[in-house]
């Protein structure tokens, strides 16, 4: 990848390791939310975001879940993307040694309804299995059916309370959140106060129809961002923002030349 900002030269080439340092989690708990537009604002083609996705942003994905101890999504998203385990990269196994973490993060998914196929492959072979982050009013029965393949943790009463689901997640050691969506729950985490950090991948199509944006949900009050870097390959861009009352928390990538 090129960076393009920062940078005061021509463009630095950065390859894995100077990616994982500019995409470092800082020392304390941080939400960081992972999405994927079209230039034209569309989050999906044919409902589903793999249609906007090309090789140097499944690079990118690949490298943000090696930096994340947990991989935060809504149950939505995780049934229409056919969400699974997240796998062990070798490319990165050295990475999440140095960084005391097991071979891949796990995967937390956020469900007021406990509507979800015990079945399926979100739970099939999960070690350690895969959160369940639901309500009270969850039916039991199918909460207790979740019990059996899944870790199930109920955070609210009516509806999944996403503060405390974030706080129940940095208590089990999971302090580095990376959140894949949907719009729907991205929506929830930002009006929430909870988005530390938003990388959004523009991919190099317009895709008209009706399709969504990265956040769904009711309007809320601004909250202002500030641009951290600017990467660029394959016509791809790969923008970087954290709050702006969030900045003094992370180191942000320094300029210069990166090979």
């Amino acid at each position: 990848m090129r960076a393009i900002f920062p940078t005061d030269d021509a463009g630095p080439v950065l390859g894995p390791t100077e990616l994982a340092s500019w995409y470092a989690y800082p020392a304390r708990p941080w939400v960081r939310a992972n999405m994927v537009s079209s230039v034209d604002g569309a989050v999906t083609v044919d409902g589903r975001a793999r249609g906007l996705s090309g090789d140097a942003d499944r690079r990118l994905f690949g490298l943000l879940r090696a930096l994340a101890d947990v991989v935060l999504v809504g149950a939505g998203t995780a049934r229409v993307e056919g969400y699974g385990p997240a796998l062990a990269r070798p490319e990165y196994a050295a990475l999440r040694t140095a960084a005391g973490q097991p071979p891949a993060p796990r995967i937390a998914v956020v469900t007021s309804s406990a509507d979800l196929d015990p079945a399926s492959t979100l739970f099939a072979d999960a070690a350690p299995p895969t959160l369940v982050l639901t309500c009270a009013s969850a039916p039991p029965e199918r909460r207790a059916e979740l019990g059996d393949v899944a870790d199930v943790r109920v955070v609210g009463d009516e509806h999944v309370d996403l503060a405390a689901a974030v706080a129940a997640l940095v208590d089990t050691g999971l302090s580095r959140v990376l959140t894949e969506g949907g719009p729907h729950l991205l929506g929830a985490l930002a009006e929430a106060g909870l988005v530390d950090e938003l990388a959004v991948s523009i991919s190099p199509v317009v895709a008209g129809g009706a399709a969504g944006r990265i956040i769904t949900g009711p309007a809320m009050s601004p909250s202002p961002m500030r641009l951290i870097s600017l990467l660029e390959q394959d016509d791809f861009l790969f923008a970087r923002y954290v709050r702006a009352d969030r900045v003094d928390d992370l180191v942000a990538p320094s300029a210069g030349s990166r090979t």
